[in-house]
């Protein structure tokens, strides 16, 4: 998927620029995005299907069919709080110049780096209710003591970058076709102002979900039936719970794709073929960045960054 999605980003570079003589420019820059947000989330019931607990491990079954507490029951939860922008936001450009009818075409990127704490709440003792009439969630059968997992850098010795908590990254590509809207003084071109627009392809890491932690887990929730099992052998193993931090981290291939609308402004020093650019983009999304959780996705995102112009 992500070497199909790089191709067809390139072929549609090259299918702009080929047979046409034009200037080449490179630029290197730093980023503010905005489109991204997160709501704070406590208490989001966990349900993995790989997990089934035996239901007399934990005591007198209240219930005669009750033999296999499941996924519907079984209260772990996932806390996702304090979403944030870090300043970690840098890419790179290349462009041709002066392409007739477009005048440019260039291909941008944009590595961005958020944070939030996440976390899992799983039981540390659990027993059943003296009184149980009606099953209709964990609350109408279980007392429970719960103990937190922190899912962070810091907490599995991976900080790093000054990165301490749940990460978040995002790999972005934008194909532009810009036109000059204004350039003066009219003989040296010093400054040029441009809109323009065209295609965006997003890889992004995977948000802490229910989704992600059965990924990370499912082999060995699979030969857990107790809850002692469940704490000890998993969540309470350090080798065994970092691999949900894991499953964030070497994940960077999320694609989704949408578009966005271009407009900025390129400074040329005399004589030197170096000078400075800003760029401010509405990015469009097409596809949600995380299908387990509201991200947003449209908005804002501005680039300052110095370029080479031959």
């Amino acid at each position: 998927m992500f070497r199909r999605s790089l191709i067809t980003v390139f072929f549609l570079i090259s299918m702009f620029s080929s047979s046409v003589f034009a200037l080449i420019g490179f630029g290197i820059h730093w980023g503010n995005d905005f489109t991204l947000r997160m709501d704070n989330v406590t208490g989001e019931q966990i349900s993995m299907e790989a997990l089934k607990i035996d239901a007399e491990s934990i005591g007198s079954v209240p219930v005669e069919e009750l033999t296999v507490i499941t996924a519907d029951l079984l209260p772990l939860y996932i806390n996702r709080k304090s979403w944030d922008r870090t300043p970690f936001n840098f890419g790179v450009k290349f462009y041709l110049d002066i392409i007739p009818f477009i005048d440019a075409v260039e291909l941008s990127t944009n590595f961005a780096w958020w944070e939030y704490d996440g976390s899992i709440l799983f039981p540390s003792d659990i027993r059943y209710k003296d009184d149980v009439s009606e099953i209709n969630g964990p609350q109408d059968l279980f007392e429970a003591q719960y103990d937190t997992l922190r899912v962070t850098l810091d907490r599995f010795g991976m900080d790093f970058w000054g990165f301490h908590k749940t990460p978040y990254m995002k790999l972005q590509f934008d194909l532009t076709v810009r036109k000059y809207i204004y350039q003066f003084p009219p003989a040296l071109k010093t400054v040029k102002f441009y809109g323009g627009g065209g295609l965006s392809l997003i890889f992004s890491t995977p948000v802490l979900s229910n989704k992600l932690i059965e990924d990370a887990l499912k082999p060995y929730l699979e030969t857990v039936n107790t809850i002692d099992e469940l704490r000890g052998e998993i969540f309470d193993n350090y080798d065994i719970s970092k691999k949900i931090i894991k499953e964030i981290t070497s994940n960077l291939m999320i694609p989704h794709w949408g578009c966005h609308i271009d407009l900025g402004a390129m400074v040329k020093f005399p004589v030197i073929p170096v000078g400075i650019y800003f760029d401010g983009k509405i990015l469009i999304p097409f596809q949600k960045p995380d299908n387990s959780v509201d991200l947003g996705g449209a908005g804002f995102l501005f680039n300052t960054g110095i370029n080479l112009h031959f």
